[in-house]
């Protein structure tokens, strides 16, 4: 009695056909990893940002200072400017608390706010459509806005 040893034409057009599914699936799940990723480092940041806000914020209040336009506290000999307490939406308010490390930054197109988006997106936050901006308090007992914005990513 003869054995064939070997597979057949069609076994290897099934086990071919098979792969060639698995690979449509699982390369687009794959690459969606890269938005979600950015997308949670976002989060991250995000609560970052709320945590030093407040921060500034509890000093601001031990200082006297929450009341007032325009004034600043000392964080660990770091002088950061505040608008009602919270840190101003500048290179002096904001961007000194944050150590935004791999991020890109730069101010934003609304008076008092600053953006942040990640160095991996080589476009600028507007044109990626995927950044964090910080806006400062516009009066007195108001909580600065953070907007995240992840369409784009």
């Amino acid at each position: 009695m003869h054995h064939p040893k070997g597979f057949t034409l069609i076994e290897l057009i099934a086990v071919i056909l098979l792969l060639g599914v698995l690979a449509a699936v699982a390369v687009p799940r794959f690459i969606d990893l890269k938005k979600a990723s950015l997308q949670a480092t976002m989060e991250s940041m995000t609560g970052a940002m709320k945590s030093a806000a407040t921060m500034i914020y509890a000093k601001s209040e031990v200082e006297g200072v929450a009341d007032l336009a325009s004034s600043s506290v000392d964080i660990d000999g770091t002088s950061v400017a505040t608008v009602y307490g919270y840190p101003s939406g500048t290179a002096a308010g904001i961007d000194k608390m944050m150590n935004a490390g791999g991020w890109q930054k730069r101010p934003s197109i609304y008076s008092g706010a600053w953006v942040y988006w990640h160095g991996v997106i080589q476009e600028d936050a507007g044109d990626a459509q995927c950044y964090l901006r910080y806006r400062q308090p516009t009066g007195p007992n108001l909580a600065p806005v953070v907007d995240v914005q992840t369409s784009g990513c």
